[in-house]
């Protein structure tokens, strides 16, 4: 078990400077689109009009990258230490960042259809499944969690929502073409039901935490 601060600090900026080159990567066929316009001596208006689709992929994904950062970056915050498992997670994760430009660009060049949907959303519920493995590890793994920020039932249930919202929108979108891409904006609505699951977890987290305290009474 690997315990050296700069040994994890590496790990955490490997990942980082993952995320930030994906996120570059998207807006690079965005530039592309300028060119072709401009070179058509076209209106800048038709940058919106005629690329309309590859603006709000870009939007979109730029989204989706940024939050499973952040997830993965809050994830980090209770980790102390490193374990090969943990490692191999991350750099599965890393690579499903990695991969999400591609069918960015995909569904900017070619209509809605199950596999441009599936491949699409499945890149994204692959990397937000992963992200919860790598919570359930850390909180499974006193010796890779810290003892005085452990991970908490909000940070694992919002976690877990996340990844079954990209799984309900997979099937959605790939199933009913009406719905496609419109299927992420289940992940807006992951919040309803997240609290009343971490009150019930906290309430059982409190009872049992209380049922180990051992009697004062003679």
């Amino acid at each position: 078990m690997a315990r050296t601060e700069r040994g994890l600090d590496r790990v955490v900026f490997f990942t980082d400077a993952i995320a930030a080159i994906a996120i570059t990567l998207l807006i690079l066929p965005v530039v592309e689109a300028v060119s072709e316009v401009s070179s058509e001596s076209a209106s800048p208006v038709a940058i919106f009009s005629e690329h309309a689709g590859q603006l709000i992929s870009f939007v979109i994904s730029f989204a989706v990258i940024a939050r499973l950062w952040y997830a993965h970056h809050q994830l980090f915050e209770h980790v102390e230490a490193y374990s090969p498992r943990l490692i191999l997670l991350g750099v599965a994760w890393a690579f499903t960042i990695v991969l999400l430009p591609l069918p960015t660009a995909i569904t900017a060049e070619f209509s809605p259809s199950p596999l441009t949907v599936g491949f699409y959303i499945g890149t994204m519920l692959l990397s937000s499944a992963l992200l919860t493995s790598m919570t359930l590890l850390v909180r499974r793994s006193p010796q890779i969690q810290a003892a005085d920020n452990p991970v908490t039932n909000r940070r694992l249930v919002g976690s877990a929502a996340t990844t079954i919202a990209f799984a309900v929108a997979l099937v959605l979108g790939a199933l009913v073409p009406v719905i496609n891409y419109w299927a992420l904006l289940l992940l807006a609505v992951t919040p309803i039901f997240e609290r009343p699951l971490i009150r019930s977890l906290d309430r059982r987290s409190g009872t049992t935490s209380a049922s180990r305290v051992p009697s004062t009474k003679a």
